[in-house]
């Protein structure tokens, strides 16, 4: 179950937790208290049926909180201090879409990734040669394959070109944001070089004759 260092976990139905203290049917909660029905609680104390809250207190029924304090029925939540009813947002680029754009276009990126994904370290690796078995990974053994999270390119590097047509083809799409996020300039990929005939032969290796 991986419940280290905690007190008061129910561990019928948690998992993934470290250094807490009442913690109920949550998953991956550390350095927190009083979490119930919760995924991804880090430092935070008072989370009900929340997910993905960080350094947030008195935090309930609300996703992706950051450094938040008495926030309720909220979404996507950056230092805010009592705030309830902020609706969820949706964004391409950053452009804001309707949610039913969204989904269209989440559906359709996924399909082109065809389960692809960026690996910013080598975790995965060791669960593959693990037998697919989380159980089986040393923690210890888990590290960074990026020299510089700044500059993350390695991990893109690989992503498919199907995947990338699709993401060029969107009205919302912004060559530079795509490039500094992934590092992979489209632009490039759309230049038509230019060659002299000499150099055509020499790429070929043969002589060839231009015809109209």
């Amino acid at each position: 179950m991986s419940n280290t260092n905690s007190k008061g976990v129910n561990k019928d139905n948690s998992n993934g937790i470290n250094l807490s203290y009442g913690v109920n049917g949550s998953y991956g909660v550390n350095w927190s208290n009083g979490i119930n029905l919760s995924y991804g609680v880090n430092g935070s104390d008072g989370v009900n049926g929340s997910n993905g809250i960080h350094l947030s207190d008195g935090v309930n029924g609300s996703d992706g909180v950051n450094g938040s304090y008495g926030v309720f029925n909220s979404n996507g939540v950056d230092r805010a201090i009592f705030l309830a009813d902020k609706e969820r947002t949706f964004s391409i680029f950053g452009i804001d879409v309707s949610e039913e754009r969204f989904n269209e276009v989440w559906s359709g990126l996924h399909s082109k990734l065809n389960g692809w994904y960026p690996k910013f370290n080598n975790a995965f690796e060791l669960y593959v040669q693990a037998g697919s078995d989380w159980k089986k990974v040393k923690a210890s053994d888990i590290c960074r394959t990026l020299d510089n999270y700044e500059e993350p390119y390695e991990a893109w590097k690989d992503m498919p070109q199907k995947a990338i047509d699709y993401v060029k083809s969107l009205p919302e799409f912004n060559a530079g944001m795509f490039k500094r996020i992934t590092g992979i300039d489209v632009n490039e990929e759309d230049e038509i070089e230019e060659m002299t005939l000499a150099e055509v032969c020499k790429e070929l290796g043969r002589t060839v004759k231009i015809v109209k």
